[in-house]
């Protein structure tokens, strides 16, 4: 008889457990000491297995006083409403505009006078400290510009009067004026 060599008819080779698809993971809470199951939450301390709830609890809001809350609101709306300086504005508009100041000593006391000078006219503000000299001077400057702005206003509508003609439609009704408005 002929020896035959048999074999042993081996596994087939194990396969690695793909991760399930992206839109299956779940994110669990992180927690310390426990077991996680999708319904619940098995605290583990040392060998007494506790069940919990998965409920979260919310941490209470505090109540907020009435005086509390208005000060907030009234706070928050001071830095809302307080309009820009004078010299916020003129250095927004005019950058390389350069504003002078000059010392007086007088008595002990020292004060600035501060000098804008723009399209060859001169803008003073006198005061003891340099901001409140220089933004003196740039309130006399905003405040003639203003008036010489309202001013052309007004003489160009004094000017050119509007002539309202009224379009006349077909059944004699009156629709709407020519011209500008």
């Amino acid at each position: 008889m002929e020896k035959v060599e048999t074999y042993k008819q081996q596994p087939p080779p194990q396969q690695q457990q793909q991760p399930p698809p992206p839109q299956q993971l779940t994110m669990l809470p992180l927690v310390v000491n426990c077991i996680t199951t999708p319904d619940k939450l098995i605290k583990h301390d040392r060998d007494k297995l506790i069940n919990e709830k998965t409920d979260v609890k919310w941490p209470v809001k505090c109540r907020i006083s009435r005086k509390e809350r208005r000060e907030q609101l009234n706070a928050q709306m001071r830095r809302l409403v307080r309009p820009k300086s004078s010299l916020m504005v003129f250095s927004e508009l005019f950058k390389n505009v350069q504003i002078n100041l000059q010392e007086h000593p007088l008595h002990n006391v020292m004060s600035y006078t501060a000098i804008l000078e723009i399209d060859g006219l001169r803008y003073y503000g006198n005061d003891i400290s340099t901001t409140q000299a220089k933004q003196k001077a740039c309130e006399e400057f905003l405040r003639i510009m203003l008036t010489k702005k309202l001013s052309e206003e007004f003489e160009v509508k004094e000017k050119s009067p509007m002539n309202v003609e009224m379009e006349v439609g077909e059944n004699g009704s009156v629709s709407k004026p020519k011209g500008p408005p």
